[in-house]
C-alpha cells in the first residue's frame, strides 16, 4: 500500500469546473505505482477531490501529470 499526495499545478476553469493552483488531496493505493497511470488510481483521485472540494477532475480533464503533481508520501 502507498499514500500519494496530489496537488494541482494551475488555476483554470474547464467545462464549468474551477480549479485553483495548490489544491491537494491524498489517496491510498494498493500498489506502489503512480495512481495517474491506471484507471483505478484515477478514479481514487477523482473521488478524493470530489469529497474534499466538490470538484470533478475527470469532467475537467485534469487527470494527467501535466495538471497534477503526484508525490509518494
Amino acid at each position: 500500500m502507498a499514500l500519494w499526495k496530489l496537488t494541482t499545478k494551475h488555476t483554470r476553469t474547464v467545462n464549468g469546473v474551477h480549479i485553483e493552483k495548490g489544491m491537494t488531496a491524498e489517496v491510498v493505493t494498493a500498489t506502489t505505482s503512480n495512481p495517474l497511470n491506471n484507471p483505478q488510481g484515477r478514479d481514487l483521485i477523482t473521488n478524493a477531490f470530489m469529497a474534499k472540494y466538490g470538484i470533478d477532475l475527470k469532467k475537467a480533464a485534469n487527470l494527467t501529470s501535466g495538471y497534477l503533481d503526484c508525490v509518494k508520501v
